[in-house]
């Protein structure tokens, strides 16, 4: 008994962050093929189990979430819990505000969530270059997710602002988003549940599965999909493109930690085989360029909403009969 309390105790108050392995390139591969969230630990608080598995040590683990934002695949999460609309600190910060243990925790989606109704946010970090949970690389993980968060706000017609302090203590005044008693007698309990539906429906994944893809990655997509864009609209989203000379070797589709690649044998009406490429499922990791043995993918960081949400497309396309090969231009 004393043993499972203990346990529930650990996780209830454990800071480190969680693992997919069927996200993982090193896992797809091994640790040869990535590396990243073990080299970047300012704590030496990762290993690889038989070259390939991701354990992170309980106790050397921070919680800075510096792994997090690095790793390519989004094979690490972190768990962060923050009330929306209100101002938010880090660990080191003293005061009465919403705490998370590092800014550098959050992800652009995290951002947004944070925001709610608002249009101005305020977070408060300390002295970076002298945490001990962080390192001073922190604040350049907050700056580009706050920045991504602000792209994705824009593409739904938000103008969002965050204001980053640097402070030993902070006391919030701003009144978080919070459904008063009067908003509840006023609308009745079906109009809180519709104005909370609302407000967390452009971040709600729904359920996961085995085939899911990782959570920032998700909800990111989702908001592109509530924003009502055009379908040549640019949208910043990695996508792999495939030069000729691709010999059809399943590399590719093997490494792939989000299964954005097939391969699709015969296909209706056609005599060869196709490559398939869903842009959706991409999450702009690299794995592919890396392991290609002849060198023909490379990332197109821009496309357009109609590509993007248009399901598996035609990346390559190989014509046994004929012998002949060729690329699929965009």
């Amino acid at each position: 008994m004393f043993d499972t309390l203990l346990n529930l105790l650990f996780k209830a108050t454990s800071v480190q962050p969680e693992y997919t392995k069927r996200h993982c390139i090193a896992a797809k591969q091994s640790a040869t093929a990535c590396s990243v969230c073990r080299d970047v630990c300012p704590h030496e608080a990762i290993s690889f189990k038989r070259n390939k598995e991701v354990v992170i040590d309980d106790i050397e683990c921070t919680g800075c979430g510096i792994c997090v934002q690095s790793c390519p695949s989004q094979a690490l999460v972190s768990k962060v819990t923050y009330q929306r609309g209100a101002p938010l600190k880090c660990s080191q910060v003293k005061g009465r505000a919403e705490t998370v243990q590092c800014l550098g925790r959050m992800t652009p989606s995290d951002y947004l969530r944070l925001a709610g109704t608002k249009d101005n946010v305020t977070l408060v970090r300390g002295n970076c270059a002298d945490c001990k949970i962080g390192t001073e690389t922190v604040p350049t993980f907050i700056e580009e997710a706050t920045s991504r968060a602000q792209a994705l706000a824009e593409l739904v017609g938000r103008d969002l602002g965050f204001e980053t302090l640097t402070e030993e203590r902070y006391d919030a005044t701003d009144n978080p988003d919070v459904i008063s008693r009067r908003d509840l007698l006023r609308g009745g309990w079906r109009g809180v549940q519709n104005t909370a539906a609302d407000a967390l429906a452009p971040l709600d994944p729904g359920g996961d599965d085995g085939d899911a893809l990782p959570t920032d990655m998700r909800n990111q997509y989702r908001v592109l999909e509530l924003a009502d864009l055009s379908p040549d609209t640019s949208v910043s989203w990695p996508v792999p493109r495939v030069a000729e000379g691709c010999i059809m070797c399943p590399v590719c589709t093997n490494v792939c930690p989000t299964k954005a690649f097939r391969r699709d044998f015969k296909p209706e009406g056609k005599d060869g085989t196709a490559l398939l490429l869903e842009p959706s499922r991409c999450n702009g990791c690299d794995a592919c360029v890396k392991a290609c043995p002849v060198k023909v993918i490379s990332l197109d960081e821009q496309l357009n909403w109609f590509e993007l949400s248009s399901g598996p497309q035609e990346a390559y396309y190989r014509d046994e009969k004929e012998g002949q090969v060729g690329g699929v231009s965009r």
